[in-house]
């Protein structure tokens, strides 16, 4: 570290450290010891220990943060300038206008003691009661009234990438309520229950008293789904703290558009082979046409769920009450709502106002929400209840230039208002297309409705530089725009800390293994590698931490987790799938997550299968666990030897098979099978998840049209039945049949439907799939093996198939992640 002292400005003396400690580290260590040094050390140890003494510390981001020594006049005021690891011992444009303003006032204050402080110090922690006018000009203080003590935020430290860790959850559970379908959500990465919205309502009523915090509700858009919801509340909601601003975040899973995308992207690649030109040139028709059939069915249950959200019985609702019965003394209230979120204002806010509450300002982002639901619901308030309403959306020319992930080229908006919207052309909020001749749309705004991309001399509470729809919500300009409009904050004055721009970065979670009921002196000789950590300055994989290696010929319990996902989709003659590839990544994403080491293979022979299981089991041994997921299609086939008769639960002629891409030569794997290709060394654990048709006793028919539910099954003829009985490995003889199910076999398979049913894909994943994923991928990854199928079953009712547990009692009453104990 290297430090430079220098006149940076007439009433400061600036020293210069620039080194290799990040910035973090370097906060937390000058906050330390100025915790011990309020004030008078020698000036040799400041300039040794180099933060130790000043009275101000300046990032290089801008932060200003206060000591605890007092500004007495009688010493230059120090400030301790942080430089950029790659500055020439200079510093940054946003440090020299810090340091000017706060060079200026400090002149100001020596000619008037009485000057009051400008916002950028009354946000400074610790400044306030430092100050001794009376002490700095060596005269008797003047009597000015008694000035509140000025609220210390916290500093605004980088978060790092979301990966929805304990941890994480745990310090966003004040800011955040999770909605499923306009309902408080009890399962997904994060669950929202009434207790916790006491838990939440009071710490709104502590923190937000008069003179502390004021409350902001955010709703984000419609293309979100809940880990990108989370991920946004975590990455910005530091920085709304450190602006005095408390941020509660609805996140109501708004994720279903992207089947819409999925099925128009399927539908393009068809029709491109016919002819890429004629696509190309009438794309947009074709996918508005696409989205008044699809999009609209979708775009509506969405609108639903935020309705929902504020009925009588929805978690909006709910949080409202409880708001009002704690909240005894109300402060002010901010609400932003950005594309869709509009919509779930439209709601929240009448109801907010029907109670007790006034709302400042509301801030609509590019509102997706239409004039007429706008005028019903929010114009009649705003100017009363909503004091004041502010817009920031696209120009004309700026929505028209955008696209929508390069199929529709326009923005999203035009999609909704001519196609999504049950009549053509709707008139909607954030389009400037529809701003003109609204007369309550004009009153409610005035000259509060601000285009982008703005010119550079807007100033500075009006800017905005997005260019996409999506893209306001991060953009730092729009976002800065929105806070010095909360907080009054002037032109003249910098925005410290900076929006933190840029999209939410992500990390998949990691959960240690546990090693309950294994003998101490097993559990010393080796433990699985741990997965790489998500490195927080990149959202990229860390070196993994070495690992103890076992001395030879011990023996290393649960140290492997190995996890084979299939997923066949390119069936020939018609037969083609579109979810099942999606099913095996989202079946290996959900293995990562524990801890798993996850390989994924896609359309595969009935011998690759085979092969892949073989190869797979084979690297297992005592103490290991196995994960096999499979997608495909499914069928029932002749019974070709007769065991389905000693079935005692279902009993039938028909033996179930999974259908491989080249079914046609007999590339089934017959139910007879499974017992002799599962075999595994004693002591490790299988656990095998089936989503094809007919795959209870585990043992997907082929529509064209991927948006309609298809059923993951074929009928195929007995001679096809009879080849794959030929092919296949023949069971010892005399095995029973019933055993291949029995409860005490070591394994235990998750499947999708009953033997007599069909698996149904829907918008590009299985259902059963669907479910499991959202259990398993939130708390349920904590639950017995049992409990997790319940909840699975639970997710699925109202579906056309019903999920089947089979196999093992023990293990059904284990934890699922876990190991054999």
């Amino acid at each position: 570290m290297s430090m430079k002292a220098t006149d940076g400005a007439k009433w400061i003396t600036v020293k210069k450290v620039k080194g290799n400690i990040p910035a973090a580290e370097f906060i937390d260590l000058y906050r330390g010891h100025n915790a011990i040094s309020q004030a008078g050390p020698d000036a040799t140890a400041a300039a040794d220990a180099g933060h130790s003494l000043s009275h101000y510390l300046l990032t290089a981001d801008g932060t200003l943060i206060a000591s605890r020594r007092a500004i007495t006049g009688k010493e230059p005021v120090e400030l301790l300038a942080l430089l950029d690891a790659d500055a020439a011992e200079e510093l940054n444009s946003g440090q020299h206008k810090l340091l000017g303003d706060l060079d200026s006032f400090l002149g100001a204050w020596n000619k008037d003691a009485a000057a009051p402080l400008p916002p950028f110090l009354e946000a400074v922690e610790g400044t306030p009661s430092r100050y001794r006018p009376g002490e700095a000009r060596g005269a008797v203080p003047r009597q000015a009234p008694p000035m509140p003590p000025a609220p210390s935020w916290p500093p605004y430290l980088d978060p790092g990438p979301f990966s929805g860790s304990p941890e994480q959850l745990r310090a966003l559970a004040p800011h955040m309520i999770n909605l499923r379908k306009g309902r408080l959500s009890d399962d997904g990465i994060a669950a929202t229950s009434p207790a916790d919205l006491d838990r939440i309502v009071a710490g709104i009523a502590e923190k937000c008293k008069a003179g502390g915090y004021k409350l902001m509700l955010y709703a984000h858009g419609g293309l979100t789904n809940e880990r990108y919801g989370l991920a946004m509340a975590w990455a910005y909601h530091r920085w709304w703290l450190a602006h005095g601003i408390y941020p509660l975040f609805f996140v109501w899973e708004t994720g279903g558009l992207e089947t819409f995308w999925q099925i128009l992207d399927s539908n393009q690649r068809h029709d491109r082979a016919v002819s890429r030109d004629i696509w190309d040139h009438t794309t947009d028709l074709v996918v508005e046409r696409l989205g008044a059939k699809i999009g609209s069915v979708l775009w509506r249950a969405m609108k639903d769920s935020a309705a929902r959200a504020s009925d009588a019985n929805g978690g909006a609702h709910i949080f409202v009450e409880k708001l009002a019965a704690k909240w005894t003394q109300p402060g002010e209230i901010f609400a932003i709502g950005h594309s869709a979120g509009s919509i779930f204002h439209a709601h929240l806010l009448p109801l907010l106002c029907a109670s007790k509450f006034r709302v400042k300002q509301v801030h609509f982002l590019a509102p997706a929400v239409t004039n007429a639901l706008f005028d019903a619901q929010l114009a009649p308030l705003i100017g009363s209840r909503i004091e004041e309403a502010l817009l920031f959306g696209l120009s004309r020319e700026a929505e028209r230039a955008d696209n929508c992930a390069g199929a529709y080229r326009k923005s999203l908006l035009y999609l909704v208002s001519r196609a999504f919207e049950e009549k053509r052309d709707t008139p909607i909020l954030g389009m400037e297309d529809f701003h003109r001749g609204d007369a309550k749309l004009e009153k409610a705004f005035g000259r509060n409705i601000f285009l982008s991309p703005t010119e550079p001399s807007t100033p500075l509470d009006s800017a905005s530089t997005s260019r996409t729809h999506g893209g306001f919500d991060n953009d730092a300009p729009t976002m800065e725009s929105v806070l010095r409009r909360m907080l009054g904050i002037p032109a003249t004055i910098q925005v410290a800390p900076p929006f933190p721009a840029g999209e939410p970065r992500l990390a998949r979670a990691i959960s240690e293994p546990n090693y309950y009921g294994v003998p101490q002196e097993l559990f010393r000789a080796g433990f699985a590698a741990p997965l790489p950590v998500a490195d927080p300055v990149t959202g990229g994989d860390a070196a993994p931490t070495p690992i103890p290696q076992a001395n030879p010929g011990s023996v290393r319990v649960g140290a492997q987790k190995i996890a084979l996902c299939i997923g066949n989709n390119a069936f020939p003659d018609g037969m083609a799938l579109f979810g099942c590839i999606n099913d095996a990544n989202t079946w290996a994403q959900t293995f990562r997550g524990q801890g798993f080491e996850s390989k994924v293979l896609v359309d595969l022979h009935a011998g690759e299968i085979r092969d892949a299981i073989r190869s797979t089991l084979l690297r297992s041994r005592a103490g290991d666990t196995v994960f096999i997921h499979i997608s495909s299609h499914g069928s029932q086939v002749l019974d070709v030897d007769g065991d389905e008769l000693a079935d005692n639960q279902f009993t039938d002629t028909l033996d179930e098979a999974l259908v491989a891409i080249d079914w046609r030569d007999g590339g089934l794997i017959v139910d007879d099978e499974w017992p002799a290709l599962l075999a595994v060394p004693q002591g490790v654990k299988l656990v095998r998840f089936h989503d094809f048709c007919h795959s209870g006793r585990s043992s997907r028919m082929a529509l064209a049209d991927t948006s309609r539910r298809r059923k993951r099954s074929v009928s195929l003829p007995d001679e096809i039945a009879r080849k794959a009985y030929a092919a296949a490995p023949k069971r010892a003889k005399g095995s029973a049949r019933v055993a291949a199910y029995g409860a005490e076999l070591p394994y235990l398979t998750f499947c999708a439907c009953l033997p007599h049913e069909s698996a149904i894909e829907e918008n590009g994943s299985g259902l059963f799939t669907r479910a499991a994923a959202r259990v398993l991928q939130g708390q349920g990854a904590s639950l017995s093996a049992q409990a997790a199928f319940e909840a699975i079953a639970r997710e699925m009712r109202g579906d056309p198939q019903k999920p089947l547990l089979e196999g093992s009692d023990v293990l059904a009453a284990s934890a699922l992640f876990g190991g054999l104990s």
